[in-house]
């Protein structure tokens, strides 16, 4: 499945909305390790089953009045819960007999169902209201012991009690997906299963980055609200794993491996930096943790959003380069190459930046039939740059900009080489008030004909 070659660059495209859509779920479909209806009697019960990364939910169906509970434990009666009282109509984070955080539940948020999500660090109390909408109204930090570090985490166990009908227990799902990124072979082709398009995605958690975590995710054009997760990645560096995100994966043909590239780290400090790894594991499928480490290129204070290709047999790799924090954060994108003849990582040297922007992130190196074309999202000027290789800005993309910093991933469906999909989010979050910033965004989907 390639497109035909057609003459078609990124300024001929007018792309518009097809679709617009937002999957939210706490147990992710297709990585539940736990489910029964017919649950042990018990004030905690465990499953005997626990995560290999920080990112986790329990969902239970409460029966009658009683508390019940949902959360991990260990056998020595250690135990991070989240709790619903029915009579008191409360809902509380709690660790020990320790309360993180407690809320009352609105009379329109009485729960069909009960969750408690881990995210990082983060544990919050989830209700299902009568609507069918998850509603999160506690969210606490675990500070110790480190979720994080994998000694800690395996004594662990998903755990429920109380009085309850079916629980279902296992990966986190997500609350909104972001940063979308086509996983391509290192030439630029789509790296294609079973006729379907697969594109990491930046799962929003409960929280700000460092409770969101990467998957992989496969989409029909023909149907894309039926995209499927397919693989989560989860990543293990300094002691402990995280969820990193927001990069790009392609397959390397010459060395049949995976290249990956991911910002993240021990967030929120010492902040992010792009980091890498490879694999020859098939991380398109199933639930991995990745070693990575800081890939190590040019930067000024940090750096994010990498794009990654081989372009005439040399590595190039591009991304947000941040050049101040205080007063005002500001960034631009940078474009390196690999020393020649040398792999992704080695002898990285600034072939090009544009140091003109202030907020232009969300690289893409995109090839066309015009050549090879670095796009990238300007959130201050509102529309989608276009740029050669040397980072001359050539014009802008035809397509609506929405809300935040939408990533212009972009790329021609096969056929006659001039229908083009473009895989975007918009920056909508996600019960602020209780979460508070970083868990944008909606999926959106463009569509357009050359």
């Amino acid at each position: 499945m390639t497109a035909t070659r057609s003459g078609v660059g990124p300024l001929d495209l007018r792309l518009r909305v097809t679709h617009r859509f937002r999957p939210v779920e706490m147990v992710a479909p297709g990585f539940v390790e736990f489910d029964t209806d017919r649950p042990e009697d018990g004030a905690l019960v465990r499953t005997g089953v626990g995560m290999r990364a920080p990112f986790g939910a329990v969902e239970v169906t409460p029966a009658g009045t009683a508390t019940v509970r949902a959360g991990w434990a260990t056998v020595d009666g250690e135990a991070i819960l989240a709790e619903y009282d029915a009579v008191r109509r409360m809902v509380a984070v709690k660790q020990g007999d320790t309360t993180l955080a407690e809320a009352p539940v609105p009379d329109a948020a009485v729960p069909a169902r009960f969750a408690a999500t881990l995210t990082g660090r983060k544990v919050t109390a989830v209700v299902l209201d009568a609507e069918g909408a998850w509603v999160p109204l506690a969210t606490a930090l675990v500070e110790s012991p480190d979720l994080r570090r994998p000694e800690v985490l395996a004594r662990y166990e998903h755990a429920y009690g109380g009085a309850v009908t079916h629980v279902r227990a296992g990966y986190f799902g997500q609350v909104g997906l972001r940063d979308p990124h086509l996983i391509t072979h290192a030439d630029g082709r789509p790296y294609l299963r079973e006729g379907g398009y697969l594109f990491t995605v930046g799962n929003a958690g409960m929280g700000f980055a460092q409770e969101a975590h990467w998957s992989v995710w496969a989409l029909d054009p023909d149907d894309p609200e039926r995209m499927a997760q397919v693989a989560k990645l989860f990543f293990a560096h300094d002691g402990i794993v995280t969820g990193d995100n927001a990069g790009q994966i392609v397959w390397d043909d010459e060395r049949e491996r995976f290249v990956i590239l991911v910002c993240g780290g021990d967030l929120p400090t010492p902040g992010v930096h792009v980091r890498h790894a490879t694999t020859t594991a098939d991380i398109t499928r199933g639930v991995h943790v990745i070693a990575n480490e800081r890939l190590p290129g040019p930067v000024h204070l940090s750096s994010w959003e990498p794009a990654i290709a081989r372009i005439d047999g040399r590595w190039h790799i591009a991304y947000a380069d941040v050049v101040q924090l205080d007063p005002e954060l500001a960034f631009h994108p940078v474009l390196v190459t690999a020393r020649e003849g040398g792999d992704y990582h080695e002898g990285l040297t600034v072939r090009a930046a544009d140091t003109a922007v202030r907020r232009t992130e969300g690289c893409v190196l995109q090839r066309f039939d015009t050549g090879w074309h670095l796009l990238a999202t300007d959130d201050e000027d509102r529309r989608y740059r276009v740029y050669d290789l040397d980072l001359h800005e050539i014009g802008a993309l035809d397509a609506p900009y929405l809300e935040g910093g939408p990533h212009p991933q972009v790329f021609p469906l096969a056929g006659d080489g001039r229908d083009f999909l473009m895989l975007t989010f918009a920056n909508v979050q996600f019960h602020e008030k209780v979460l508070g910033y970083g868990t944008e965004g909606d999926v959106v989907v463009l569509r357009g004909r050359a």
